[in-house]
């Protein structure tokens, strides 16, 4: 019985955090939308600012496409937005089942883990962007249009926010695997060289189908894995 009501209490906890979690989200979201197209330019200037040179320009091949991209970039800002509050309401959920020291480690690890995930966004925007889209206009044929598909723009940035986001996981990744004893550091430093190749092929799979993306992918998570041995030894 006991079991039971404290099941029952634990539940209705957790559907209290995520009924403010969605709150919390929803009144981002909302507060947001109105700026939905100022939203979608700024993330689309370092493709204009490469287009423009070229006389190109993006383009919409659906009518939706003209609401729905600004709509879903918006909700992409909302949620990155709304992440500490949403965690600090998990950990209020989770903070009273844990020892003094797991506090200590998760919330360390996740307040720098939100700070890689932006960071690894404001490289693809500051850095990969401009390199990528430089290259392919570029290497376009004299005699092509550059008339970009605002959708797929869409689909292409957001996909690399979130595999720099994730590449951008490594150190938090290897400090967990070391602290919880998964693998020692020593057997991780004995694996390198497969480390550095997989970053590669992690690199060729989730970027375009360019030598300078998949480089500037790849480097950075050497990078971060090596900082993040560097954090574990």
């Amino acid at each position: 019985m006991k079991k039971q009501t404290l099941f029952l209490s634990h539940f209705k906890d957790l559907r209290t955090v995520l009924i403010k979690s969605s709150i919390i989200f929803l009144v981002i979201f909302i507060s947001l939308f109105s700026f939905s197209n100022e939203i979608y330019e700024f993330f689309a200037e370092p493709l204009i600012d490469q287009l423009s040179a070229v006389n190109g320009s993006l383009i919409s091949t659906k009518l939706t496409a003209t609401f729905i991209a600004p709509f879903k970039i918006t909700l992409f800002v909302a949620l990155i937005i709304s992440l500490p509050f949403i965690f600090s309401q998990i950990w209020k959920f989770i903070k009273p089942g844990l020892y003094k020291k797991e506090k200590a480690f998760i919330l360390s690890a996740s307040i720098l883990s939100f700070c890689l995930f932006v960071a690894g966004l404001v490289f693809v925007y500051l850095i990969l962007f401009p390199n990528i889209f430089r290259f392919f206009i570029v290497m376009a044929p004299g005699n092509v249009d550059l008339m970009i598909d605002i959708s797929q723009y869409l689909e292409m940035i957001l996909a690399l926010f979130f595999a720099f986001g994730i590449a951008f996981q490594i150190p938090i990744v290897l400090i967990s695997i070391v602290k919880f004893k998964l693998f020692s550091i020593k057997k991780i430093k004995s694996n390198r060289a497969y480390i550095y190749v997989g970053a590669f092929i992690f690199a060729a799979i989730f970027t375009p189908p360019d030598v300078i993306s998949q480089i500037l992918l790849a480097i950075p998570v050497i990078l971060l894995f090596e900082m993040g041995v560097l954090i574990s030894t």
